[in-house]
Formats: structure tokens, C-alpha cells, sequence
């Protein structure tokens, strides 16, 4: 009828040939659903392994790396250092020969300048010229008292001007002792006109010229001692306990990052200034600053770090480095 609706049956609905028998009609089978929910669910889980993997691996890194550090604290608030002795002339006088400039080196030994040795040279000959004269005043003395003692039991002398006698040679000969100690204190000031270098190093911060005169005792340059190279490195108070003297260390210059050298801490500063301290000299201990004064910050120590394998053209004098320190000292 029309309007009825029409049933279609899924199924294998009989038929008949030309013979007469009844066959069972084909239907192509359906493709098969894959499980688009279940593999939906896989990748879900596949990125959250991954992310729980990505958080524990930042989460040991994190504490791996503040393991490292805690046990071998480092900072970038370190210098090279080196010994610096000022050369002062022990006379006063004229420089007569500069024999050296600014950042030369030198070794030691070598004669850095020369005063002029005349004025000395004349004090010299002076106190020479007075030995020679107290020397014949006293061969006349002892020849006299020589000749009053064998006359003073017979009477032919008395006995005061024998003492007289004795007495006299006996301060002349006083007075030679003296004049004699001027004679090498003279030598001595003679010798000191040449300035010699005390070690091997280089000048610095000369400004003189030949033709100044110098005073005694005052520097007229630098001596830098580069024989000998450390590393001041001021660390917080709190990575002080891992590390002692004897300690051993790395540093290296910001100027050569690549190249490392090996150091041992041969001493922890044990006082620093403290903010705002008025009753302690300015010289008495060092002075750390702190970069953040509106927040406590911890404080910071010095700690020499001696190098044992400095390269004498990186190392210069204040040169920023970074210090590293592997660990306590072996027991």
C-alpha cells in the first residue's frame, strides 16, 4: 500500500534460480569499527608519563645541581692578587740614573735607579781622614804613657800624670771605636745609592724621572712580586664550613674562561667590617661590601686562594676570576 512504510531486513533473504531450488543471497560483510576511544585514551596516558618524566627529571637535575653547589660552592666575587712591595730609597738625594719604566720586568738583582754618591763619598773620606788623625793622636798617647810607667818607681814621674797619660789613650782609643762605626754606617749609606730590585717582578706606577730627588723611606714605585699569583674570593658565610685550608680549588680569569688553574685555600678571613662600624681602624680588617642593602643578605669572607700554575701573561693585578672549591681538604 501506498504511504506503508518499507522494512528492510538485513538478512540473507532466499531466492530462487531457474532450476527451481532455493539459494541464500550474498550481503558483503561491514568493515570492522576501530577503537578511536581507546587509542584516545593511550596517547592521554603516553603524554602524562611523559610529563611526570620531564617534572622528576627537572626535580633531580634541580637538586643534583644545588648538591654541586652546596658541596663545592663557587663565586664570581674573587680578583687575582699579587704581593706588592713599594721600592723607597734607604738615603736621600738626586736620582742620577733611572734605569728603568713603567710595567717593565725586572729581575733580582738589577740596580732600578741611582742617587748621587758624592755627598756620601765626601762624609766618607771625611770620617776616613778623621781615623787617620785619632790614629796618630793615639800612637803618640801610648808612646807616652809607655815612657812615664818605667819612670813612676824610680820618681821621676807621679803617678797623676801617669793616669793622665793612660786616660787620654784610653779615649782616643774610645773615640776610634766610634769613628770606625761611622766609617761603615758611611759605606753602608755609600751602598744604598744604588737601588736594587729585592725579587724579580714588575714596575708599576712610576712617575719620576731622572734629576728628582728622592727622600729616605719614601716609595718612588711598585714592586710587583709576580712570582707568586693567589685569588681573593669572598664566599657566604654559610659555604664557609665546606672548605679549609688545604683545600683544593679551581679558578680561572673572565678574560680566559677556557683556561682553568689549580689553586689550594691557604686561609678563610676570620673578620670583616661590618656595616656601619665606626670603632674599628680603617686598615684593621677588610671590608666586604654588600649589593643589596635594603634586603639581609648573608655575609660574605675572604678566602686566599694560592695558584699554583699561573700563566704569567693572563695573571694582572685586580683581574676578575671565578673560584670553585672541590671539596674539604683529604684526611
Amino acid at each position: 500500500m501506498i504511504g506503508e512504510p518499507t522494512t528492510t531486513l538485513n538478512q540473507e533473504t532466499p531466492s530462487r534460480t531457474a532450476t527451481g531450488h532455493a539459494t541464500q543471497a550474498v550481503v558483503p560483510a561491514k568493515p570492522a569499527v576501530t577503537p578511536t576511544v581507546d587509542s584516545a585514551e593511550g596517547r592521554k596516558l603516553v603524554r602524562n608519563l611523559v610529563a611526570l618524566l620531564v617534572v622528576f627529571g627537572a626535580v633531580f637535575l634541580t637538586l643534583y645541581v644545588w648538591n654541586v653547589l652546596e658541596r663545592h660552592p663557587r663565586t664570581d666575587d674573587a680578583a687575582a692578587r699579587a704581593n706588592v712591595v713599594g721600592i723607597a730609597p734607604r738615603v736621600s738625594g738626586q736620582i742620577l740614573e733611572l734605569n728603568v719604566q713603567d710595567n717593565q720586568e725586572v729581575k733580582e738583582g738589577d740596580v732600578l735607579f741611582e742617587i748621587d754618591p758624592e755627598d756620601y763619598k765626601l762624609v766618607l773620606e771625611k770620617a776616613k781622614a778623621d781615623l787617620a788623625a785619632l790614629d796618630r793622636q793615639i800612637a803618640q798617647a801610648d808612646s807616652t804613657l809607655r815612657r812615664l810607667e818605667p819612670l813612676l818607681p824610680k820618681s821621676f814621674t807621679t803617678a797623676e800624670n801617669v793616669d793622665e797619660a793612660r786616660t787620654k789613650l784610653t779615649t782616643l782609643q774610645a773615640q776610634r771605636e766610634g769613628v770606625v762605626a761611622t766609617i761603615n754606617l758611611e759605606e753602608l749609606h755609600l751602598s744604598y745609592c744604588k737601588v736594587i730590585a729585592p725579587f724579580s717582578g714588575r714596575v708599576i706606577n712610576l712617575n719620576i724621572s731622572a734629576g728628582a730627588h728622592v727622600t729616605t723611606g719614601v716609595p718612588v714605585f711598585s714592586l710587583l712580586d709576580t712570582s707568586k699569583w693567589y685569588v681573593i674570593a669572598n664566599f657566604r658565610e654559610a659555604e664557609i664550613r665546606h672548605m679549609a685550608p688545604g683545600s683544593e680549588a679551581v679558578v680561572y680569569l673572565t678574560s680566559a674562561p677556557n683556561q682553568r688553574f689549580r689553586g689550594k685555600v691557604k686561609g678563610i678571613g676570620w673578620a670583616v667590617k661590618p656595616e656601619g662600624e665606626l670603632d674599628l681602624p680603617p686598615a684593621g680588617v677588610p671590608y666586604v661590601k654588600r649589593e643589596l642593602n635594603w634586603v639581609r643578605v648573608a655575609q660574605r669572607f675572604p678566602v686566599r686562594i694560592e695558584v699554583e700554575n699561573p700563566d704569567q701573561d693572563l695573571f694582572r693585578m685586580g683581574a676578575s676570576a671565578v673560584a670553585i672549591i672541590k671539596g674539604p681538604p683529604a684526611r
